[in-house]
């Protein structure tokens, strides 16, 4: 069965009570899963005409050829929705084949799609005559533009610029209104995708007018793949060391499973970047249980369940979700990732609308608390700055009770797993039960390390120095039998807690605690220590101006005293007496 929709062909496969797998037929690539509603509102048409001639026709020998490449993928309906089971059977083909992985994967999709695996050679076409370029002319000129003429003032610019004497009268002969109407319509320029993006924008045709492939969940009935996303909070927050220094507003970063909605990873910090996205994915694969203790939450497992790796992440094209530890991250775990357009939030519209309803949440009930109302940029507005009150570490508390909430009680619509109650935790557990997964297992401690930034440190005596705080560990001097002191070695640290690093030696982590000398520092955050430090050095040049200034004082007070005395006791010592004196030092 084909259908049709904004001038799309689509070619209708496999399906379930709940809806249908579809392909492109212009464009075939990977299958995409509509609703039954959804598809009821595409328009059935016809199969195209190329598609009718090949059903009659008889293979070429290079068709056939290709036919028995992908043989295996064809026989097996499952590979249509199972990603991870076609991508494998896609690699052996290709190693056994000695071909490109690209190729099989292409001629699977054109043979989903019946599109001929031999592309055809197109037969030249009708050479156009003048009046139908000067249509094509017209409507590529003032049609399709940002402008958006509409299509008789396209045709009156036509007459303009084409059939009109340098007076600006018409010509005797030119097309009419109805013949270049016709051709608009009968070329089907009203249908093109290409068209309609080049007068509405790109963005638009992709959020408005693309073909429909239903809900974001409704194609992916296995747990494990993460749509990820990170937002800043609005809301002002003050340092544990020091509750009177506002530090700024908090990043959110979130982890949510397409499947079942769960909120499955949730990282709430100054920084954002790559490592906000892999302590996010952290606590994705951490036991919440611990992890909620940590904030003074007791919960339950079934409360929030899900620990390991996702198999899939959809993210957008932030620097933070493509870089470098992220590949690495990639290719260590087996994650594949997928990458959104830019400016296309409606592709993963699960974690946008989790932190509306986070907002909605915590909103209320922190107003003139620090949060920021929508009045912070007219003139006269509150300084919310000043109505801060929340640590990094209680807010955090507040979106960790929030995520509680929206994972273990919010009513799920149209949940797809019919045999558990209609929330997020619930839905996870029954697809676990069930063995519908793609999360892979991991330890959570090994992900965090493997997360952790590097860099450079130089042993000494005394420990290892990191920006002034000093670490020490129980097994230090044991370590320094096999190295130097002076000598340079890896480190890595976490920018969320300076209580402690990692000394890398080869494969093995070594703890190192803070020093009692920097003590004071345990719990705080990179930047809140780099403020209390900033404030500290800022204080000790105020008290070294006080010491010089002292200093110049008492050299002032001294030569004062000096020149009163000289004042007073001039001319009053005698040559001779200076003799007398001088003589007695001799002897």
């Amino acid at each position: 069965m084909f259908l049709e929709n904004c001038g799309e062909v689509i070619r209708v496969l496999c399906g379930n009570k709940e809806g249908n797998w579809v392909i492109s037929y212009d464009n075939p690539c990977t299958p995409k899963f509509v609703l039954r509603d959804d598809l009821r509102a595409m328009e059935r048409i016809e199969p195209p005409k190329d598609f009718q001639m090949r059903m009659t026709q008889e293979q070429t020998p290079g068709q056939k050829k290709r036919q028995e490449l992908i043989s295996e993928l064809l026989e097996e309906e499952s590979y249509v929705w199972d990603r991870t089971g076609r991508n494998t059977k896609i690699r052996e083909i290709a190693a056994r084949e000695n071909t490109s992985e690209r190729r099989i994967r292409e001629l699977y999709f054109r043979a989903l799609a019946g599109r001929a695996l031999v592309e055809e050679r197109k037969k030249a076409e009708k050479e156009e005559t003048k009046e139908e370029k000067d249509f094509l002319w017209a409507i590529d000129t003032f049609y399709y533009t940002a402008k958006k003429f509409s299509l008789r003032s396209a045709y009156d610019m036509l007459l303009l610029s084409r059939y009109t004497d340098p007076d600006g009268h018409l010509l005797n002969v030119y097309p009419s209104w109805h013949t270049f109407r016709h051709y608009f319509y009968d070329k089907n320029f009203h249908k093109k995708s290409r068209n309609l993006i080049a007068r509405n924008g790109l963005t638009d045709y992709q959020r408005n007018k693309r073909p429909l492939f239903g809900s974001a969940s409704a194609w992916k009935e296995q747990i494990g793949v993460f749509q990820m996303d990170a937002t800043q909070a609005d809301i002002y927050l003050v340092s544990r060391l020091d509750r009177s220094e506002v530090i700024g507003r908090p990043y959110i970063y979130l982890a949510v499973d397409t499947a079942t909605q769960l909120i499955a990873g949730v990282y709430v910090g100054m920084d954002a970047g790559e490592q906000a996205v892999i302590n996010c994915l952290s606590n994705a694969a951490a036991d919440k249980v611990s992890f909620c203790k940590r904030y003074g939450l007791d919960i339950k497992k079934e409360e929030w369940p899900n620990t390991g790796l996702p198999g899939e992440i959809i993210t957008d094209k932030g620097r933070e979700f493509i870089g470098t530890r992220m590949n690495e991250l990639a290719m260590k775990y087996g994650i594949e990732f997928e990458s959104l357009p830019p400016f296309r939030p409606d592709g993963k519209g699960l974690v946008e609308k989790s932190f509306d309803l986070i907002q909605q949440r915590y909103k209320p009930a922190l107003r003139g608390k620090g949060v920021i109302e929508t009045d912070a940029q007219e003139r006269w507005a509150v300084d919310y700055r000043s109505q801060a009150v929340l640590t990094l570490e209680e807010f955090t508390k507040v979106i960790l009770s929030c995520i509680l909430y929206l994972n273990s009680y919010r009513v799920i619509e149209n949940s797809f797993c019919k045999d558990a109650d209609p929330v997020a935790a619930a839905v996870w557990m029954e697809c676990e039960k069930e063995k519908r997964s793609l999360v892979i297992p991991i330890n959570s401690e090994e992900l965090y390390r493997f997360g952790l930034p590097r860099t450079s440190a130089t042993l000494n005596r005394r420990g290892i120095c990191y920006q002034g705080l000093w670490y020490v560990s129980e097994n230090y001097k044991e370590f320094l039998e096999s190295h130097n002191i002076g000598e340079t070695v890896r480190i890595c640290y976490d920018p969320e807690d300076v209580s402690r690093l990692f000394l890398l030696d080869g494969m093995n982590y070594i703890p190192f605690e803070l020093s009692r000398h920097s003590k004071q520092y345990a719990g705080a955050t990179e930047s809140e220590y780099q403020m209390k430090r900033k404030a500290e050095r800022d204080s000790r040049k105020e008290l070294e101006l006080r010491d010089t200034e002292g200093r110049i004082r008492l050299l002032k007070d001294i030569e004062s005293v000096v020149k009163q005395a000289e004042y007073r006791d001039k001319n009053r010592i005698s040559t001779k007496r200076m003799e007398q004196t001088k003589e007695m030092e001799r002897v």
